[in-house]
């Protein structure tokens, strides 16, 4: 295996040297943090926080908006437990093809744990429902959960 030349700068956050392939991760959480851009000034970035071994991923305003659309929310703290699949793509920047990290506009298949009217998690589900705003998505997100028992939560929440 030979080492990217980047790999010796021990960076804080994911980079695309880091990757050989695409990375399938589950977000944390994101919070906001101050990053040092490469001229020394800080500024305000959205970073994402992942689950297991992985480095922490700057995320932009592209990254944003994909993770956006798979939580169904604009909001940072809706992002938590989202898998995500991350690539490298060759792009246009600061007048040069570089190397960035993007995100797959599909959500990887993981297990999810099953959802039924026996589970430990269904008065937690009903509860979930019961609250202003909420839609069976975020159901969906977390659980498999069959359209028979589907019909059944959604009839205990009301």
């Amino acid at each position: 295996m030979k080492t990217h030349w980047k790999k010796a700068f021990n960076k804080e956050y994911l980079g695309s040297h880091d990757l050989e392939g695409d990375l399938v991760a589950t977000i944390d959480h994101v919070e906001v943090r101050k990053i040092k851009g490469g001229d020394g000034s800080e500024e305000s970035r959205n970073v994402a926080i992942f689950k297991g071994n992985v480095k922490p991923m700057i995320l932009n305003v592209t990254s944003c908006k994909q993770i956006a659309t798979f939580a169904n929310s604009k909001f940072i703290e809706d992002w938590n437990n989202l898998p995500i699949t991350i690539y490298v793509a060759t792009v246009q920047a600061f007048g040069e093809q570089v190397e960035a990290l993007r995100i797959k506009g599909k959500q990887p298949n993981l297990n999810k744990p099953k959802l039924t009217p026996t589970s430990p998690q269904w008065v937690l589900a009903v509860a979930y429902l019961q609250k202003d705003g909420t839609t069976i998505d975020g159901i969906r997100k977390h659980y498999d959960i069959t359209e028979e028992d589907l019909v059944k939560l959604q009839e205990e929440a009301i």
